[in-house]
């Protein structure tokens, strides 16, 4: 994973989240709204859904972390070592970026679009609550720990993207999320993860 290659799909990133700002995000959260409307169940099994990527990454980070240490007590500094150390400090950095990020472009939730149509657009430097939908956080938590599995353990890349897909669709689908929210925080979790390794690297040495 270069970084500069990474970085360089910046502009690109930007088109794909300003054509899904204007041509996509209001059609497929109304489908998906159709689409729960029409099962009870899956309204009902996707309505009240905890919110616990915080303890997520708590765990997740503490766990990673913990496993580090445990490794370079014991004298073992191999690729399980340096996989620990970067997907724990990612995926909290990543969490952190997306807070920051959230309050500066105070972005309208999907579902209070739906339940209100209210304008759906940007209200910088006004986030949190109703205004925190872009860029989706779960996608950039996840997306910096899959890519910290994609860099350390190649054999498991297609199940990485495979999951990351599956998550990606969930949260279009479940209407948790318009779809440049999960282009915009996928982004932030591979540029995070790719910064994060920089700077570990350069401590190291």
């Amino acid at each position: 994973m270069n970084p500069k290659i990474v970085a360089w799909c910046l502009p690109l990133i930007v088109l794909a989240v300003l054509f899904s700002l204007h041509f996509l995000d209001a059609r497929i959260a109304l489908a998906a709204m159709d689409l729960l409307k029409s099962s009870d169940l899956l309204h009902a099994g996707t309505s009240n859904i905890p919110d616990a990527l915080f303890l997520f990454v708590c765990c997740g980070s503490c766990f990673l972390w913990g496993n580090y240490l445990i490794l370079r007590r014991r004298g073992i500094i191999n690729e399980h070592a340096w996989f620990s150390q970067l997907a724990g400090s990612a995926i909290l950095v990543a969490y952190f970026l997306k807070g920051l990020f959230k309050f500066v472009f105070g972005r309208t939730n999907t579902r209070v679009w739906l339940a209100n149509q209210v304008n759906d657009d940007f209200h910088w430097f006004n986030g949190g609550a109703d205004y925190s939908g872009f860029p989706s956080g779960h996608m950039a938590v996840f997306t910096a720990f899959f890519s910290a599995v994609w860099i350390f353990y190649p054999r498991y890349r297609s199940l990485s993207i495979g999951l990351m897909l599956v998550l990606a669709v969930a949260l279009v689908v479940t209407d948790y999320h318009f779809l440049s929210d999960i282009i915009a925080g996928a982004y932030l979790g591979l540029i995070t993860t790719c910064l994060t390794r920089i700077c570990l690297e350069k401590i190291r040495s």
